[in-house]
This record gives C-alpha cells, structure tokens and sequence, in this order.
C-alpha cells in the first residue's frame, strides 16, 4: 500500500537513536521456559525454507503481451495517491512519472491529503483535463462511485493500483487494475516470524489499517498460517489504527499491547511504514526483551532499520518495477488493449543477510537486478 503506503510525519532522530536492540535477530520463546516438540521445530525449518527461496532477485520471464505505445505520446495519466506526502507514495509516484514520460506520455500526481474529498477532488481535476487515464494509487473504488461514473461517461479508464492482491478478483465494474502481492507478502512476514521462534510459540501483535483495501485479507493470511503452519499455541493480536492516525497512535498503541501481553514475541505491521512509529513502542514497552518487526512493502527508509537491526525482516516490493506494472496497466487501458490477468510487481525477502543490496543507504529499485525496465520498454516497443 509501497501504502510499499504512508508515512505522515518522521519520528525524531534521536527517538530512531534508541532503537538498536528492538529489531532484529530471533523472536522469543514465551519467556524462555518453553520446549519445542520436532513436529514445532519442523514447522520452524519449513518456514525458514520459504523465507530462504524468496530472498532471490526476482526474474522478467511473463510481463504479458507486446503492445506500442507510439500512439499515446502527448497524452497525459493522472494518479491520486492515498496520501501524497507518504514515502511510498511518493517514491511511487515519483517512480511512475519517469516510466510515463519514456512514452512521451504526461504524468500529474494529484496532491490527495487522505480525505475523501480530497479524492474527490482529484478525479474532477483530471476529467477537466481531459486525461487519458486515471490512477487510484491506494483510495477505495468503492467510496468514489459516482466519480467514478463521471469519469467512465467521459471516456476515461479508472484504473486502481496496488489495492487488491493479485488473486482476487478485479473490482467491480472496473476492467483494468494492477494488482500486488499483498497476501504473498503476509504469508512471508509471519514464516519469518515462525522461523525465527525455533519451534516456539508466535504470539504476533499485527497492526493493520482497516480501512486500507488489502488490510483484511492480508490479516487473515497472517492469522491462517500461525494456525495452519505455526507451532501449537501461536496466536495474533490485531490492532487497528487509521492511515492519519500513524504518527499519534501506533506507538501508544503497540506500548499498550505489549503491556497488557508480555507474551507478545513479533510485531508484524501489514505496511512497513508503520514500522517507524511500533519501534519506539516496543523500546518504550519491552526494552528488556526482543521483540522483532516483520513487514511488507520495501520503503527505502524501513529498508534503513533493517541494515540498523531495528526491523528484522521487510518482504520488499520495488517502487519501480511496481511504477513499470503500473504504468503498463495504464498504456493497456488507454490503448483498449486486452488487459494482463492479474498483473503485479513481485516481492524479494530483505533481511541482514542481502539488505546490502538495496544500497547504502538503501535506495528505491535497487535490490532487483537490472533488467526489468529494459524488458518492460521493449515489451512498449521503446527498446
């Protein structure tokens, strides 16, 4: 959600000063005093296996069929992040306005605040316009119907992104959306919760978004596979915090849970910008004790936290391999072209062992190899 979406204020930088020993390294084991049966601890190597396969570059093999996009230059896409001043929004949009323009084709980031009307807003300026697609980069199809409607009656495809994972289905009404592998990445996050315990007991306190599109499904994931796949007594806790609300509430929020459940041995934010405001509330919570993060998404500055210990585990996304599917997605619909069945940018697990690839500091692309865009601009006919 990149929401790879969303951070709305940084925390201060002697509060990130704090924060070394509550990240990285392996979860707990229920105060020490548990002993994990061979079937937990087969449980445990299991998950370290997946956890493993997906620390490899990802490969270009099926991006979908060739098209040319010739015919679009001088056309314009508006996208309408959920929250413009986000990090992953921001690098995402930043992102995709490059991609845009190879084709010739203008790009306007809306500068949406995370209201409604905001959106609302957005989408009109872009009628107005005449754009040749618009792109909900996080804000819900389903509250902006009659916009929506506005848009379809001007000719102009609204396409989603980065909203649903990649095997569900389209939404409603709408046929072009870039999908992403929020689900994948959920699973990722809680194996390597559970690979890490040895076979002992994942008591995760995730932290989700409710009102975000992938929210629920990616809890659910979580919460599946500590039952299906975690040693016997695994169990969640979830709290829920609003997308503006990060900055004020997660921290208190994560103390409290701690607090009131020592038992707790992972936190895993469903969005790695969350990860910025639950560090200081283990340190606040739990300082004696590790408790590691396992996120999704791949924002550069949560990358940081991972080659500083502070998070243990990001399953990444590249903001420009997802700016490359975005973009695609948007050519196809403006074109009218068949769209790819449930097109998505991968994910590659980021932890101490390859988080030196991403950059030092780390940097949005890097960590992916270097062949995606040149396989993407020839798939346009640009290469």
């Amino acid at each position: 959600m990149r929401i790879s979406k969303i951070v709305v204020a940084v925390v201060a930088a002697a509060s990130l000063g704090l924060l070394a020993g509550c990240g990285g390294g392996s979860g707990g084991t229920d105060g020490g005093t548990s002993t994990a049966s061979a079937a937990d601890t087969g449980k445990a190597e299991a998950a370290q296996q997946k956890v493993d396969a997906a620390k490899a570059v990802p490969g270009t093999d099926d991006l979908g069929p060739a098209i040319d996009v010739s015919s679009l230059k001088g056309k314009t896409i508006y996208s309408i992040p959920i929250d413009s001043k986000a990090e992953f929004y921001q690098a995402g949009e930043a992102a995709m306005k490059i991609v845009a323009e190879k084709a010739g084709v203008g790009f306007v980031t809306f500068p949406s605040d995370g209201t409604q009307t905001s959106y609302q807003q957005g989408i009109a300026q872009a009628i107005n316009a005449k754009a040749g697609a618009i792109l909900l980069n996080g804000p819900l199809p389903s509250t902006l119907g009659p916009q929506i409607d506005d848009a379809t009656k001007a000719g102009i495809p609204v396409i989603p992104l980065h909203l649903s994972d990649k095997d569900t289905p389209s939404v409603t009404g709408l046929k072009y959306e870039a999908f992403a592998p929020f689900n994948e990445g959920a699973h990722l996050m809680t194996q390597a919760a559970i690979a890490a315990g040895k076979g002992a007991p994942i008591h995760a306190l995730v932290i989700q978004a409710s009102e975000t599109g992938p929210s629920k499904g990616m809890v659910e994931t979580i919460e599946k596979a500590l039952t299906d796949e975690g040693p016997a007594g695994s169990d969640a806790t979830v709290i829920n915090v609003a997308v503006p609300q990060w900055s004020q509430q997660i921290q208190s929020q994560v103390q409290s849970a701690l607090l009131k459940n020592p038992n707790i041995n992972a936190v895993l934010p469903i969005y790695d910008s969350m990860a910025l405001y639950a560090a200081p509330g283990i340190q606040q919570a739990a300082g004696g004790r590790e408790v590691p993060i396992y996120t999704f998404n791949g924002t550069p500055s949560i990358l940081k936290m991972v080659q500083d210990g502070t998070v243990a585990m990001n399953v990444a996304e590249n903001p420009d391999w997802v700016a490359y599917v975005n973009v695609d997605v948007a050519f196809r619909a403006m074109l009218g072209a068949p769209p790819v069945p449930a097109e998505s940018g991968p994910v590659r697990v980021i932890d101490e062992s390859n988080v030196a690839d991403t950059g030092n500091p780390p940097e949005s692309g890097k960590g992916f190899g270097d062949t995606y865009a040149g396989a993407f601009t020839k798939l346009w006919g640009l290469g």
